[in-house]
């Protein structure tokens, strides 16, 4: 009989492990690679990596005994893991003469994946700055984030990057520009992970108080401006007349009790720097102030109301007026990802409670006003969707059983709703996990979300 039995081989080498990669940022449910490079002259036979608390114990064997072994291996963090917490992780490495190494690799459930805060405070966007003998356009910008890496600003006239650090920064800078025009500024920052976010000003340059832009609003303070997802301030029209373009606008408004005050603003941010309201010594005079704290122009019934600004004698005029296009009986509010009392999805059908998103079948119904049959309101929540992979948004209908009629909203102003037409709007991540009130008049096809 012939007996065998396992060979024993003696070597005097040692793994040598390089390329290493012995600290990892991630998060639970995420999944992480092993990296490295082996290297030994008897032959890489066995990898092992192991860690109990997460029942990892995975032996690589390599029969074929490799002098250079490349380690890639991938696993997944268990998504019950705790965050921040820190695990180290024993990676065994055995040559072909059984000799072994043993390195660790630090996993800290940390990974930063949210990319830098960005608040532009100055320059406003869509400010008409007058040209003069100083600087036109204040930088005033402030830039947060667990870590950051570098702040990035580009435009025509001003280009520049910075590597920062730490969890905070602000950019202040003056900048001189003596030709009338309109230009764009765009702000990047990024983290030390590499998350990147940007935001973007557009600032006028005038010789004179001619404006791409107007608003009109009942509000009366920069933070009251900024309080929605998009309607506030009021957009308006410019008229198109040959001298009036730039000079001559018109808001619609409806006011919802005697003596509301407005004011015209051609920032969509801030009152500042330029704010047009009423001279209260002479009816129909337009006074330019750099705040709200100008004299409002009073509407003084309860109804709608065309008020119309000229900057060229800064005059104004208030006139009332009667719709005449019908109200409708309901209206309805579809999409993915809105929950009504943050339980009701407008994906849940209405007939068997089933899942259809995007559908009038799912619609559920706005408010309306006591006193305003073209204005209804609705309080939503929105956030992701479980039970359906696809974009959050909405659409708009006044029929739970077909698709006529309904309202999509503008694609470069979503304030205003496109009744047939338009396109179906989707929420930025960033408003998921909120509260909002939306406020839609069907008379002026003005759409109006705001935080609540």
């Amino acid at each position: 009989m012939f007996g065998c039995k396992e060979e024993t081989i003696t070597v005097d080498s040692t793994p040598e492990i390089n390329s290493f990669v012995d600290e990892i940022s991630s998060l639970p449910g995420e999944r992480i690679t092993f990296e490295g490079v082996i290297s030994d002259p008897a032959g890489v036979k066995t990898v092992n990596i192991k860690y109990e608390p997460w029942f990892l114990d995975k032996t690589i064997v390599k029969d074929s005994l490799p002098d250079i072994y490349r380690l890639a291996y991938s696993f997944t963090v268990p998504s019950d893991a705790e965050d921040a917490s820190v695990h180290t992780i024993p990676i065994t490495i055995g040559n072909a003469g059984n000799v072994t190494v043993t390195r660790e690799v630090v996993i800290s459930l940390d990974k930063d994946i949210d990319a830098p805060v960005i608040n532009i405070k100055s320059p406003s966007d869509g400010a008409t700055v007058i040209v003069g003998d100083g600087n036109e356009v204040n930088f005033d910008i402030d830039v947060a984030d667990k870590e950051l890496a570098e702040f990035r600003i580009e435009s025509d006239v001003l280009n520049e990057t910075i590597t920062i650090s730490g969890t905070s920064y602000n950019y202040s800078k003056s900048l001189d520009i003596a030709d009338p025009g309109t230009y764009a500024f765009t702000v990047f920052a990024t983290d030390l992970t590499g998350n990147e976010s940007s935001s973007s000003v557009i600032v006028s340059i005038a010789t004179d108080l001619q404006f791409t832009q107007m608003f009109l609003t009942d509000e009366t303070n920069d933070a009251a401006l900024n309080q929605d997802i998009f309607g506030i301030p009021f957009n308006t029209s410019a008229s198109e007349v040959s001298g009036e373009n730039g000079f001559v606008f018109t808001g619609r408004y409806y006011s919802a009790s005697a003596n509301s005050e407005v004011r015209f603003i051609p920032q969509r941010t801030s009152f500042e720097p330029f704010t047009f309201g009423a001279d209260p010594n002479t009816p129909g005079k337009l006074v330019l102030g750099a705040n709200a704290t100008v004299s409002p122009i009073i509407i003084p019934g309860v109804g709608y109301y065309e008020v119309k600004m000229d900057v060229r004698d800064l005059s104004y005029t208030v006139a009332s007026y009667s719709p005449t296009d019908d109200a409708f009986d309901q209206v309805y509010i579809l999409g993915r990802g809105i929950y009504i009392d943050a339980t009701t999805s407008t994906c849940t059908k209405n007939s068997d409670g089933t899942n259809q998103c995007w559908h009038f079948n799912s619609g559920k119904p706005f408010t309306q006003d006591t006193n305003n049959e073209f204005l209804w309101t609705i309080d939503v929540t929105v956030q992701d969707e479980p039970n359906d992979n696809g974009a959050n948004g909405f659409i708009l209908n006044a029929n739970p059983n077909n698709w006529a009629p309904f309202w999509r909203t503008n694609r470069e102003d979503p304030s205003i709703a496109v009744p047939g037409g338009g396109g179906n709007y989707v929420f930025e991540d960033s408003a998921l996990g909120k509260d909002y009130t939306f406020i839609f008049d069907t008379h002026l096809n003005r759409i109006v979300i705001k935080n609540r």
